[in-house]
């Protein structure tokens, strides 16, 4: 009888650093590279979140609990906001997993989200953010609601009000990269194809959008799936 193979720590590792080899830093930055890591492997191995913790650890700009309780911030603002692109259940897992394996002295007992409202403020910075990826698209887009309106509120007040428009942790650049790699590892082709257009409007260049699409066929590869229903950034530029 076939077994299904489960990904190992050392196979984990080996992604790891696969996806920091292709990741383009000097454009897109040092700390993003895992943010796009973490968000795919949310949705395929949530339980390498951990893995992916430990990796990072180890580097020498974690060296101290301070630096570690601000990487643990970045880290479960991403797995926040997947709540919004993957549900609940898997990041809630993902954390788990990083809780496991977290030193007491490195857990940071902050909440992001406490006393927040739902209000004019927040639809307006919902949809300010909304306008910045869908721009001319956004009616368009929200036309798909007319007829389930509850979808076009969410939208609104809460996957972007609530989530997905907060930058105080992860600045707009790192949460595209999070929402475009969150979706497509869930071969989504039309949500992809939203935010690959909406990667390339927070102003990611053609190329780098393409090299993040292969950080996360990467973690599909890992994790035994076919991402063969998402479109390519060079099939969306004419729509930028």
């Amino acid at each position: 009888m076939s077994t299904i193979h489960e990904p190992t720590a050392e196979e984990a590792v080996a992604l790891f650093e696969a996806i920091e080899k292709k990741f383009p830093h000097k454009t897109l930055g040092e700390d993003k590279w895992y943010i796009v890591a973490l968000s795919a492997l949310v949705g395929v191995e949530p339980l390498h979140v951990g893995t992916l913790y430990t990796y990072l650890i180890n580097k020498p700009e974690f060296a101290t609990s301070e630096s570690r309780q601000a990487l643990v911030r970045r880290l479960r603002e991403a797995l926040v906001k997947n709540i919004s692109i993957q549900g609940v259940c898997k990041p809630i897992e993902a954390v788990i997993a990083i809780g496991k394996v977290e030193r007491p002295e490195d857990r940071d007992l902050s909440c992001s989200r406490e006393g927040w409202q739902a209000g004019p403020e927040n639809r307006a910075r919902g949809e300010a953010w909304l306008n910045t990826i869908y721009q001319k698209n956004l009616s368009t887009t929200v036309d798909h609601f007319a007829a389930h309106k509850d979808f076009d509120w969410i939208s609104r007040e809460i996957t972007y009000g609530l989530y997905l428009s907060d930058h105080r942790i992860l600045e707009p650049l790192a949460t595209e990269l999070l929402v475009l790699s969150g979706i497509m590892i869930q071969n989504l082709p039309s949500e992809t194809a939203w935010h690959l257009r909406g990667t390339r409007r927070v102003g990611v260049s053609a190329e780098d959008v393409e090299l993040v699409q292969q950080c996360v066929e990467l973690v599909a590869k890992f994790a035994g799936i076919r991402l063969h229903k998402v479109p390519r950034v060079a099939d969306i530029e004419n729509e930028v």
